[in-house]
């Protein structure tokens, strides 16, 4: 009994010793700091690099807002830099003179950002070089470091420079591990890394970036932009349609006044058409996409696609109405114009459907009667009527109109040739 209770009073005063000595040996960030620094200054052989890089950055991570960071920062982009890490050397550089803008190391850290850049062997940052200079020269003035922070991310992510990628998607894993507060922005934190990840052809893991921006953030004015990128991947990448198909439809029905949902409209007739077996559907929303979209970037693309599947399933009278109405809408439009052209060599090649042909070279040549190409297209109409169709009246017709508006035309001389056949 005696010999038990010797040794519980012996180990409740070894932890007792344990914990004071504990208590008394806690170091603070300075003395944390002040050591690092020796370390640092010791470091010429670079025997601690290994060292160096770990705690550097755990001591960034633990202190966000040491009043010294930017010393911390140099040093830590300096054995980046020594291990030929230049990526995440000059992404660390940048941040001294954004985050602390009257640093005493603020021009070493512009002058070793300068040394950093000629060792990236990048065409595409060679090209940006002066503009992220002239960002990092410009006073920089924020209310918290965070918003700095995604300043500086925002910034690169918006020069789009490949070989940055990377180091700019672990910056954004680094900082939303910082122990600190509830971390600012969240939700563009999120859509950078899934923009990242998806330009890095990670596409499960950027589609959950989107759709964990989609599901906690429900007011954020990236809402629109994180559904629709969802969509594309589910489409595109992941070929989940059905989810793809329904994520679509909420970026047309609850943001219909967002760019967005025109294109959410074109990739819901795409998906449709090729991916979900249903060419009445793809139909149907190529049409609500040329209606509601008429001068949107892709009308061209649409116009052909449902011109292509209004003939695939037969639909022939409904292709070349359509075709006229929008020839006439976009007379001026050259490139629309050449559309056409080249629809009419499909209908004539691939479908051999000779008699749309005719009309769309007919077309062609009303709606554009001074373009130098304007007797061809009529001459090519006459002699698909003729030889093809088997319609002489109406290539007579064609050729009497040729001869009449284009009498100097070598077309001309070939039609009254074609109708002596």
């Amino acid at each position: 009994m005696k010999k038990g209770l010797f040794v519980f009073a012996t180990l409740t005063l070894l932890l007792g010793v344990f914990n004071a000595s504990a208590l008394a040996q806690k170091a603070t960030p300075n003395d944390r700091f002040a050591f690092l620094q020796q370390i640092y200054f010791e470091n010429s052989t670079h025997r601690y690099d290994a060292y160096l890089l770990t705690e550097l950055e755990a001591f960034l991570r633990t202190q966000p807002s040491f009043g010294q960071n930017d010393q911390i920062l140099f040093m830590f982009a300096d054995v980046l830099e020594q291990q030929k890490h230049y990526k995440r050397a000059l992404i660390n550089l940048l941040k001294i003179p954004v985050l602390f803008p009257k640093s005493t190391v603020r021009s070493d850290a512009l002058q070793k950002i300068k040394q950093v850049l000629k060792k990236i062997k990048s065409g595409s940052l060679l090209e940006q070089n002066e503009t992220l200079l002239s960002y990092a020269r410009q006073p920089h003035y924020f209310d918290s470091n965070d918003e700095a922070l995604l300043d500086l991310y925002n910034f690169l992510f918006s020069l789009n420079i490949p070989c940055l990628r990377r180091a700019l998607l672990n910056e954004l894993n680094f900082y939303e591990t910082r122990c600190s507060a509830r971390q600012s922005q969240e939700d563009l934190v999120l859509y950078l890394k899934g923009s990242l990840l998806q330009q890095l052809g990670e596409f499960a893991a950027a589609e959950a970036n989107f759709r964990e921006l989609g599901s906690l953030y429900k007011k954020s004015p990236l809402l629109p932009r994180a559904y629709y990128r969802t969509a594309l991947l589910d489409y595109k990448h992941l070929h989940k349609f059905t989810d793809a198909q329904n994520t679509f439809l909420r970026v047309i029905n609850s943001f219909p006044t967002d760019t967005l949902a025109a294109n959410a409209q074109f990739f819901l007739a795409e998906l449709y058409a090729d991916s979900l077996d249903s060419l009445s559907a793809g139909i149907d929303n190529y049409r609500l996409f040329l209606d509601a979209f008429p001068n949107h970037p892709w009308a061209g693309r649409a116009f052909k696609r449902l011109t292509f599947l209004l003939f695939k399933t037969k639909r022939h009278e409904e292709a070349i109405t359509l075709i006229a109405s929008n020839l006439n809408a976009h007379a001026d439009d050259s490139t629309f114009y050449a559309l056409v052209d080249s629809m009419a060599k499909v209908f004539r090649k691939d479908f051999k459907q000779y008699k749309y042909a005719a009309r769309c070279y007919v077309l062609l040549a009303s709606v554009k009667p001074q373009s130098h190409k304007a007797p061809f297209y009529l001459y090519t109409a006459a002699k698909l009527y003729l030889q093809k169709v088997k319609d002489r009246k109406r290539a007579k017709e064609i050729c009497l109109r040729l001869q009449k508006a284009y009498k100097k035309s070598p077309y001309a001389v070939k039609c009254r040739r074609l109708l002596k056949k």
